[in-house]
């Protein structure tokens, strides 16, 4: 995330001492990328959902006490919270230079102490209690009686402007264009501007994984393996599936990545996904997950009653995953494997095609390789840490050998489904010309796995491997071939 700092543009007035006025620091989405509010709210749904069901009717009687209920339901981690760096260096040169730093924050009292505790530039941290609010006027109003001689303030939404108007100069952090206009009109010294230069729209197509929806092409399979690929019908069904469970899909990565915000932002390369990094507002994901999910099922109806119940039980098995059965080893990669499957059964639906019980057996083995191979790049990076549970799953470092070996062994176990499935099926049908060619096929994915666990056993593989073959060269190469035998199956004359 890039930022611009603009310093001073006037100087201030300073008390007779030389000193410059306080610096006051709001909290949410000013010193942290994100709302201690939406994020008690946001970890209360997926880990405390009766008890934030119950909280609900204190936001509309008093919204400080609202505060402090969440706060004492949940469990935040202000320490793995994404900061604003830029911010965060400026103060910390503005402390050297023997300048007073507080923090007011509408957040309540509780949550203040732990960011002071975190930040030791902050010479004092005051938020909300139960019976009080602070902000907007109430902030206003305790800013000036606290320092009547002035003061500097740091925010980024409207709900600051009266403290500005308050304020000595304003710092403007991330604040929009109509904020920015209203603090100016004001005729306010600006002692710093910082601003994101991220893009939103960018962020929100990350955080939908949009590349993943090349695991839903998995769909087409059982409409080119039964050949009804002529069936305009068939193929307007099958289509439509790929989009319906596609936004359905995404709306369910957006729910995982909430609620295993923790973990993610403990993690090496995870932290800097756009929720964890404070890119996106949490609960616009939450409603636009919740959103995206219900409207595939309604789409979904519409597809086939058959192809809505695979949908359902996708999504089902889905959340189960992401609200705790990610947990449990050996059972998480179990799921992952039925996920890929039940793409072929959604596959299978919409086209109103013969379920193949090979086709489906070897996915299984296969795609449960691929989730072990991601579960073995995790487990081996933290292998020197026995004893100790890897950071939102059930693994620990020793695990190792154990994962590696199964999942070799199933990898080695989808291959022999394989063949067993073109000489027990495949062969029979009428379309191919010269089957020979067939017998390519178990050659090539026998290539593909072998490289995938090359590269996970030398900590190579940095993404998911069905993500993974979608960004690398050999993988489409390995695609290519298969596509050649399967043509040349059907096409070149016996």
């Amino acid at each position: 995330m890039c930022s611009q700092t603009s310093k001073t543009v006037a100087a201030l007035p300073q008390d007779d001492g030389g000193k410059q006025p306080p610096l006051i620091l709001d909290l949410d989405g000013t010193l942290l990328r994100t709302d201690l509010l939406v994020e008690g709210i946001v970890n209360a749904f997926f880990r405390k959902p009766l008890k934030l069901l119950a909280a609900l009717p204190l936001a509309l009687i008093s919204r400080s006490r609202f505060k402090h209920r969440i706060a004492s339901i949940t469990e935040i981690d202000i320490n793995s919270m994404p900061v604003n760096s830029e911010l965060v260096a400026y103060a910390r040169e503005q402390k050297k230079l023997g300048r007073d730093i507080h923090l007011y924050t509408a957040s309540s009292q509780s949550l203040a102490d732990k960011v002071k505790a975190r930040f030791d530039f902050l010479d004092t941290a005051v938020g909300s209690s139960e019976k009080s609010n602070l902000k907007a006027a109430r902030k206003s109003d305790a800013l000036k009686e606290h320092f009547p001689d002035g003061f500097v303030y740091a925010g980024d939404t409207r709900a600051d402007l009266p403290v500005w108007e308050a304020a000595q100069a304003a710092i403007l952090v991330d604040v929009p264009k109509s904020v920015n206009r209203a603090v100016l009109k004001n005729g306010k010294e600006i002692e710093a501007r910082f601003r994101n230069s991220g893009s939103p729209l960018k962020s929100w197509l990350k955080a939908m994984r949009i590349h993943q929806w090349a695991k839903n092409a998995l769909i087409f399979v059982p409409l080119l393996l039964s050949h009804q690929y002529l069936d305009p019908a068939a193929v307007v069904r099958s289509v439509a599936a790929f989009f319906v469970l596609s936004i359905a899909a995404s709306g369910t990565y957006v729910l995982n990545d909430l609620a295993d915000l923790s973990a993610d932002r403990r993690h090496q390369v995870k932290r800097n996904r756009p929720f964890a990094s404070g890119k996106l507002n949490l609960l616009a994901g939450l409603v636009l997950a919740i959103f995206m999910v219900s409207g595939g099922l309604v789409a979904g109806a519409f597809v086939s009653p058959g192809f809505f119940f695979a949908l359902s039980s996708y999504l089902i098995l889905t959340l189960a995953y992401s609200f705790g059965l990610k947990r449990v080893p050996v059972l998480d990669v179990v799921i992952l494997a039925t996920l890929f499957t039940l793409r072929l059964a959604m596959g299978t639906e919409a086209s109103a095609t013969v379920y193949s019980e090979w086709l489906l057996t070897f996915s299984m083995f296969f795609f449960l390789s691929l989730s072990m191979a991601k579960r073995y790049v995790e487990v081996a990076a933290r292998s020197e840490t026995c004893g100790e549970l890897i950071g939102g799953r059930g693994y620990r470092g020793e695990d190792r050998m154990f994962v590696s070996t199964m999942g070799m062994g199933t990898g080695v176990a989808s291959l022999l489904i394989l063949v067993l499935f073109l000489r027990e099926d495949a062969f029979k049908v009428n379309i191919y010309q010269t089957k020979g060619f067939l017998w390519g096929i178990p050659v090539v994915m026998s290539l593909f796995l072998g490289r995938v666990w090359l590269l996970a056993s030398r900590q190579e593989l940095h993404d998911d491997p069905v993500a993974f073959a979608v960004k690398d060269k050999t993988s489409y190469l390995l695609g290519f071939a298969l596509v050649v035998c399967m043509l040349a199956a059907i096409l070149v004359p016996g």
